[in-house]
């Protein structure tokens, strides 16, 4: 009787001692006794979430700095002289944001360009609208600076407004998007963003839709 439970507990550990070298060499016996090698490869899992796009170091310093500049009350001596006119001071951020972009960067990413060609419009209308506001006191554009005569510049008009205030929100996507991954509110008028606004700012932008003081 020890015999026979010996043999069967030798029996039992080897049969163990089989399946485990199994497992671990991927030895498998078929039919006929014959032994054939299996190989088990693991296929990496794919992710099927969206990857976030990477850009440049120096745009997202550039917007987070402009978003600051555009929100807060700007410190120029400029400014103060023309007793803090509020279409002059438009005209001085909207110059700097266009001076102050790395544009060695537009040709490496077409949305980036489209982003930067509307500032550029923006940027450009509020600098016209800061000639019209002054050409009655030189048809030559020298009163647009001349601080000394800011009490006789033109009110500042609604689109003027309009134009600094599109010129915000789209750098205030921008940031959105390349500096804190696309999470957070939007204005929805950058192409980044595929915004839903987009093309009711490029209207402004280019002139399609009503607006005064791009013709005058």
């Amino acid at each position: 009787m020890k015999s026979k439970l010996l043999i069967g507990a030798v029996v039992l550990a080897v049969g163990i001692a089989i399946v485990g070298v199994r497992e671990y060499t991927g030895i498998e016996k078929v039919s006929g006794g014959k032994v054939k090698n299996e190989t088990v490869v693991e296929v990496p899992r794919v992710s099927t979430a969206p990857e976030t796009k990477k850009y440049d170091k120096e745009v997202g310093e550039w917007a987070s700095a402009m978003v600051t500049l555009l929100s807060e009350p700007m410190d120029d001596p400029k400014l103060g002289e023309a007793n803090n006119d509020e279409g002059f001071e438009y005209y001085l951020k909207a110059q700097e944001v266009i001076w102050a972009f790395p544009t060695h960067l537009i040709a490496e990413d077409k949305e980036i360009e489209k982003e930067h060609s509307n500032l550029f419009l923006l940027s450009s209308y509020i600098g016209h609208n800061q000639f019209v506001r002054t050409a009655h006191l030189d048809p030559n554009g020298q009163a647009k600076e001349d601080t000394s005569l800011s009490d006789q510049w033109k009110p500042t008009d609604d689109d003027m407004r309009q134009a600094f205030e599109y010129m915000k929100q789209i750098v205030y996507d921008i940031d959105v998007e390349v500096n804190h991954g696309g999470e957070g509110e939007t204005f929805g008028v950058t192409h980044l963003l595929n915004g839903d606004k987009t093309s009711e700012m490029e209207d402004f932008v280019t002139g399609k839709s009503s607006r005064i003081g791009w013709n005058d």
